[in-house]
């Protein structure tokens, strides 16, 4: 089966809603329907007791005195009305709570995205193209170095270096783009290792080809060799790549937002886990999941447009990864 043929792009979206499906099943059972859910915690909770009215709307709004197969029932139905249902902490809706903090996290993630993918093509074409062997062995080294430095350190440098001694940039005060550039920055060191590690062999690898010496033989330009025949054929790989990395900044959001004191998922995220504020949570969770998969369906549909080698349906694009990165797409 072609991998652009209407058959394939059908069963690879089924693949992705059966596993959303699951993940919310499995989600489900683990906050409410083990014992010790965070609903009935918190009724049940002598140190921290609530109102008996309130105790009372609780239990008939989440059905807790009905079976957990009956409560997964009704939480299914009011999830396809859109209804996610209430914080259990502040007692607002729980899609407004996700709402509220999606933008920032949002506009947090696509600008690291962008900061690393950036900073692993600078790094690794340093590490390839650089005249001097110095410059080469130190951009080399740059993956070991970033994925040895913690996240949270990262960030304080950065705010230590930046915010305070420089005051380029304020700790407090929210300056629109500006005050995205230090928590991207943050992010984006971490998550850029693997994809320059990547790119950093496929690029001497593309370049180690015969068709690099039969197109310089021809006479093409050596950026054009770089930008349309090797660096295409050293990126597929680390392709394969980015639905990790995007899964990687949603992650590290949690840390960037609490070290540089941002609203946003990832302050939902860790108020909720603080005050095992159970529908929070799992509405976190799946909304995660919801962004991984699409970007992980997106990838796999974006190969054939990368390599056209892969619409022939042979393996699955990790399976494509795992061949000679750099043998070439078009080298014509």
């Amino acid at each position: 089966m072609s991998r652009t043929s209407a058959p394939f792009i059908a069963a690879r979206i089924g693949q992705s809603l059966a596993v959303i499906a699951m993940t919310y099943v499995f989600v489900y059972f683990i906050l409410f329907a083990l014992p010790g859910d965070p609903i009935g915690s918190r009724i049940n909770n002598p140190l921290n007791p609530i109102p008996e009215e309130q105790a009372q709307a609780i239990t008939a709004y989440y059905n807790l005195d009905r079976s957990a197969l009956t409560q997964f029932g009704i939480t299914l139905t009011r999830l396809f009305q859109g209804d996610l249902g209430f914080s259990l902490a502040t007692g607002r809706p729980v899609a407004d709570l996700i709402t509220q903090g999606l933008g920032g996290t949002i506009a947090l993630a696509v600008t690291a995205l962008v900061l690393a993918l950036l900073l692993s093509l600078l790094i690794a074409s340093a590490a390839v193209l650089a005249p001097w062997q110095a410059v080469r062995k130190f951009a080399s080294s740059f993956p070991i170095l970033s994925l040895s430095t913690p996240s949270f350190l990262a960030g304080l440098l950065l705010l230590q270096v930046f915010a305070y001694q420089l005051g380029w940039f304020s700790s407090i005060r929210d300056e629109g783009l500006k005050s995205l550039l230090l928590p991207a920055a943050t992010l984006a060191f971490g998550v850029s290792a693997p994809i320059t590690q990547v790119l950093i062999r496929g690029l001497r690898k593309a370049y180690a080809e015969p068709f690099v010496t039969v197109l310089r033989a021809k006479g093409v330009a050596e950026g054009r060799i770089f930008a349309f025949h090797v660096l295409r054929n050293a990126s597929i790989p680390a392709l394969t790549l980015f639905g990790l990395t995007v899964g990687e900044l949603l992650a590290g959001s949690v840390i960037a937002e609490a070290v540089f004191n941002r609203s946003g998922l990832g302050f939902v995220t860790e108020q909720a886990v603080r005050a095992q504020d159970g529908p929070v949570v799992q509405a976190v969770v799946m909304l995660v999941a919801i962004i991984f998969t699409t970007i992980n369906l997106l990838t796999d549909l974006l190969y054939p447009r990368i390599d056209p080698r892969v619409s022939s349906g042979a393996g699955s694009r990790r399976a494509a990864a795992r061949r000679n990165p750099v043998e070439p797409a078009v080298a014509q």
